[in-house]
């Protein structure tokens, strides 16, 4: 349970998600063409991914920068607690409509 659904579907899908509704912002809200957007966005994730999970090679500085004004923006303070299994508890019965889990 904390491969699945924590890490794949709490995190990794939801990452999933939020990166689709900041490009739909980016087209809809911002006005940048969507080719222009989904080039740049698809361009750098991959990037991205394996500059944050590999560390083959460090962000600059100014990206350090921007990812901690993201982070402080976007992401909760105590998001780790999805790790805690009163939580994993929480998220397991309402994936499958329960009342509670019981142990």
């Amino acid at each position: 349970a904390i491969l699945e659904p924590t890490l794949v579907e709490t995190v990794a899908c939801m990452i999933g998600t939020l990166l689709n509704e900041a490009l739909h912002e980016t087209v809809h809200t911002a006005g940048v063409p969507e080719e222009a957007a989904k080039a740049m966005l698809f361009g750098h994730i991959q990037i991205a991914l394996t500059n944050a999970l590999r560390g083959s090679n460090p962000f600059s500085e100014a990206c350090e920068i921007a990812i901690q004004y993201g982070k402080n923006t976007i992401i909760k303070d105590d998001w780790k607690k999805i790790f805690d299994d009163s939580e994993l508890d929480g998220v397991i019965a309402k994936m499958l409509k329960l009342d509670a889990v019981k142990r």
